[in-house]
């Protein structure tokens, strides 16, 4: 498997970005057609989170624009080493990059807040060829081949990372040297983590962020990327959200996570054909009501 996969990456770094554009958006098309491998669940989800009928012709050009959205990461992906072989400026922009740089200057290292929207794995590959000392809390691939050969091509240009199992004294120790932690949160965690509104409907969530900040004094950052028409990828750093403090410890960290989850639905709505809606981010509502009934009766116990 990373023998194929390694061959599949030097016949795609030798090809123009031209060929490669077209190559990306004919894998797209081709997925969006023909194989069309949970596009009835991109319309559904993008329906109901944009509010639009399945039949709004809009709404199918930005079903589509997705499709091809994933045809051009998969293309961009193999050639993500290019970044290093070539000026950054040429590939990616920077937006705001002083708020980071602000961040870190603080001593307590810094959480980036970020998604899968644009192509992040070119957004965390530029940040360390920038120079700034990122590490990217993982999510674990059941295919460990493709696991060595996507971990092969992240470290490449000095991106430090660590699979989300069992890497918290990991995370603590890379905050305490200064250090860029990266976490997306967009992706459905689990039904024992917190449940927030995401564009207007409950989805479990990661409350890493909130009580990494709680309890180190970190600042969040957010970080979101999106491709444009050139195929160059702008990275916007936005400033620090303010940690805003209850005397409840549960309620902060519930309100924190939901602020987050907000600015990350902001940033997708300028961006929608650029985000993984292939992804099953709403899972189990009735668990989401039935787990919020229990949070505020506490005479209820679990079945």
């Amino acid at each position: 498997m990373v023998t194929l996969l390694r061959i599949i990456r030097t016949l795609m770094i030798r090809l123009t970005p031209r060929t490669a554009t077209r190559i990306g958006t004919a894998l797209g098309l081709f997925g969006y057609h023909v194989v069309r491998i949970r596009r009835a669940l991109v319309e559904e989800q993008m329906s109901r989170a944009l509010d639009r009928s399945r039949s709004d012709p809009d709404l199918k050009l930005l079903v589509r624009a997705n499709f091809v959205h994933y045809g051009l990461l998969v293309v961009e992906f193999f050639r993500i080493r290019l970044l290093s072989q070539s000026p950054l400026e040429s590939a990616v922009r920077f937006e705001g990059e002083n708020h980071l740089k602000d961040a870190l200057a603080g001593g307590k290292g810094t959480l980036v807040l970020s998604a899968h929207l644009g192509n992040f794995d070119v957004s965390a590959a530029a940040l360390a060829l920038r120079g700034f000392p990122v590490m990217i809390v993982s999510k674990p691939l059941k295919a460990k081949g493709m696991e060595r050969f996507w971990m092969e091509e992240r470290s490449a240009s000095g991106l430090q990372i660590r699979l989300n199992h069992g890497s918290i004294r990991d995370i603590l120790k890379a905050l305490k040297d200064g250090k860029a932690v990266v976490f997306v949160l967009d992706q459905y965690a689990s039904a024992e983590q917190i449940w927030v509104e995401f564009f207007g409907r409950p989805a479990s969530t990661l409350p890493a962020p909130a009580v990494l900040t709680q309890r180190t004094g970190a600042p969040v950052v957010p970080v979101f990327t999106h491709r444009q028409a050139d195929g160059t990828h702008v990275i916007e750093i936005q400033p620090a959200l303010v940690f805003e403090e209850y005397e409840d410890r549960d309620q902060t960290i519930e309100h924190n996570t939901q602020r987050y989850t907000a600015v990350i639905e902001t940033a997708i709505r300028r961006h929608p054909e650029q985000w993984t809606w292939i992804h099953k981010r709403w899972k189990g509502p009735q668990l989401a009501r039935t787990l919020q009934k229990r949070q505020m009766d506490p005479t209820k116990t679990r079945d």
